[in-house]
């Protein structure tokens, strides 16, 4: 199940909104789908992104959960970046963004990957539920990438990953990502998955995904 709605749109944060896509793997046991993210997921979309920024910082700080509130109402409402929370069997289990390559950055400095047209960035936040479930991370992210490559304006996925962060990392290998260069961003990895490349996957792409229990 897929809707017409478009990839980028501003949406009302207070508002809820209905799935956007739908996809049965597993033999039909596992069940993923995306909606828009609202306010209304804040209760368990705030803690995954608390847990994340904590376990980031050396110093153990602490972001307020205020300012993390208030960036994603203005990413919501914004036309070039969309958050959606993903739902495995029902429940909340990861929030996935993506954002237009071309106004990802300000332009005021220059980040370790030089987008192009088409380029579309990309971040994963899973939940303790996702993490320790066999799979679910890789049912995640290739059910969100099927959803991201049926709109044609995405032509390639850009997920960048600091050198701590060793679990997406492998998930970006595993899942056949290709390492792009990144000589004066030490500790930044880079990771692209061009459209040609799912194109070539996608063929057997639920083949693959029955074989994982």
């Amino acid at each position: 199940m897929n809707t017409t709605m478009p990839l980028l749109t501003p949406l009302e944060p207070h508002n809820k909104y209905a799935p956007v896509f739908e996809c049965r793997l597993a033999n039909g046991q596992v069940t993923v789908a995306l909606r828009p993210l609202s306010l209304h997921d804040w209760p368990y979309a705030g803690k995954w992104l608390c847990r994340e920024f904590t376990r980031r910082q050396a110093s153990g700080a602490q972001l307020p959960e205020k300012h993390l509130r208030e960036t994603f109402c203005t990413m919501l409402q914004c036309d070039f970046a969309q958050p959606f929370i993903g739902l495995i069997n029902d429940q909340p289990a990861f929030l996935i963004e993506i954002c237009d390559g071309d106004k990802h950055c300000d332009g005021l400095e220059e980040g370790p990957h030089v987008f192009d047209n088409g380029d579309h960035a990309i971040r994963l936040i899973l939940s303790p539920t996702a993490i320790n479930t066999r799979y679910f991370s890789r049912y995640a992210l290739l059910s969100s990438l099927e959803h991201f490559f049926s709109y044609s304006q995405v032509k390639r996925i850009v997920w960048e990953l600091h050198e701590k962060d060793r679990y997406n990392i492998n998930l970006a290998n595993q899942l056949s990502f290709m390492a792009g260069e990144t000589p004066h961003w030490p500790g930044i990895h880079v990771f692209l998955y061009p459209r040609e490349i799912f194109n070539r996957f996608s063929a057997n792409y639920h083949v693959h995904m029955q074989k994982w229990p």
